[in-house]
């Protein structure tokens, strides 16, 4: 009688058992996995937005406005970017020491395409270009070695954001491009 308020399992519950607690703990994974997805796709709606509010401040549009009403507009993005400041989302990605460091190496060379856009464009647009050749498998287009190696150390889901985030400063560097082209044949 000391048993009595034990549960008993035979060999075909324990098994049904453990069946049913991996069949809910796989229905926990796939929540998981889709809350990270619209976690990343979140992030990634903040990103566009701060590159569309620097895309306005330096637009050609804004400088040809009043020196009061380009105020009322940089007040207006400031509002929005401090509104923006005050969410964080954050997905952490688990990566070795050498994928930390493959990061950094593609970030430090994307950092310094950025800061060539002031300088050169067409230089930084080139950049730009090879390191997104390099980002595909495409044999049409020459890419750059260094970030090639840099990138495929880099953990699955950093490769897509990091092409992504090239795809969206390409963009960015056409639209600027284009803006000045069109100004110039003025």
């Amino acid at each position: 009688m000391d048993n009595a308020g034990e549960v008993i399992l035979t060999n075909e519950d324990s098994t049904m058992s453990k069946q049913h607690l991996i069949k809910n703990l796989d229905r926990l994974e796939n929540i998981v996995e889709n809350i990270r997805r619209e976690a990343l796709q979140m992030e990634e709606e903040m990103d566009n937005m701060y590159t569309t509010i620097d895309a306005l401040r330096n637009s050609d549009s804004l400088n040809l406005l009043p020196a009061i009403e380009k105020d009322d507009i940089n007040q207006i993005a400031d509002r929005i970017v401090n509104r923006c400041n005050t969410v964080k989302i954050t997905v952490h990605t688990t990566r070795s020491e050498s994928q930390q460091n493959c990061l950094e190496e593609v970030n430090s060379l994307i950092d310094q395409t950025v800061n060539m856009l002031k300088i050169d464009p067409d230089n930084a647009k080139s950049f730009c270009q090879s390191y997104l050749a390099s980002c595909t498998s495409s044999e049409n287009e020459i890419g750059n070695k260094m970030f090639e190696n840099a990138i495929l150390g880099c953990t699955l889901d950093d490769q897509k954001r990091i092409h992504k985030r090239l795809q969206g400063l390409m963009d960015y560097i056409v639209h600027t491009t284009c803006v000045v082209e069109s100004r110039d044949d003025l």
